[in-house]
């Protein structure tokens, strides 16, 4: 007996014992993966915003030292430019909760997949914003102290790199954030068609 005709044989005995799944079985097992991949994305969304949380506390403690203008103006501004996360991902994970249950499973997950996407790029984008507000500011206090001279065409080149890297970085940051789940949806939308 050659070595090809055991393998077929081999191959047709496996490919006869594996179950069959019924079709009430596989979508109860992907309304569940559904559900377990909503609930960790909302948990995933909730984390990152709680990374702000003590900056911003932070900020508020420093007028333990006294107030003045300077502190008055720095604290709200960062409050303000970190709340702006903060707000987005709350937005997020409240996006998330809010989807009819009177759809199918398909256009749940689809649904599920374009709003972790919407997500991610609010998270960029406030992300971005938060540089380019935070670069005008300084160039606007080099303006202000030392004038359009050299020190603020110098400071213009750094503030515009900063800006591009906080585009790159987060866009980097997001995928890598959201990679695993956006691979489960598409697999669940696979064993969907299948």
């Amino acid at each position: 007996m050659n070595l090809e005709a055991i393998e077929r044989c081999w191959r047709e005995e496996t490919n006869a014992r594996s179950p069959q799944l019924e079709e009430g079985t596989v979508t109860h097992m992907l309304t569940r993966t559904e559900a377990d991949l909503r609930r960790d994305v909302k948990r995933r969304l909730r984390r990152e915003a709680a990374y702000y949380l003590p900056i911003i506390a932070i900020s508020v403690g420093s007028f333990l030292g006294g107030f003045t203008v300077n502190r008055v103006l720095g604290a709200v501004a960062i409050v303000i430019m970190l709340g702006g996360v903060v707000a987005t991902l709350w937005w997020a994970e409240r996006r998330l909760e809010d989807t009819p249950l009177d759809r199918s499973l398909r256009e749940a997950l689809t649904d599920l997949g374009l709003k972790v996407d919407a997500a991610g790029r609010a998270y960029v984008g406030v992300y971005v914003a938060l540089f380019v507000v935070s670069a005008i500011i300084l160039l606007g206090l080099v303006w202000w102290r030392y004038g359009a001279g050299q020190l603020f065409a110098g400071a213009v080149v750094p503030a515009a790199l900063a800006v591009l890297w906080s585009y790159q970085s987060g866009r980097g940051y997001v995928e890598r954030m959201f990679r695993r789940y956006q691979v489960e949806l598409a697999e669940c939308l696979r064993q969907l068609e299948g």
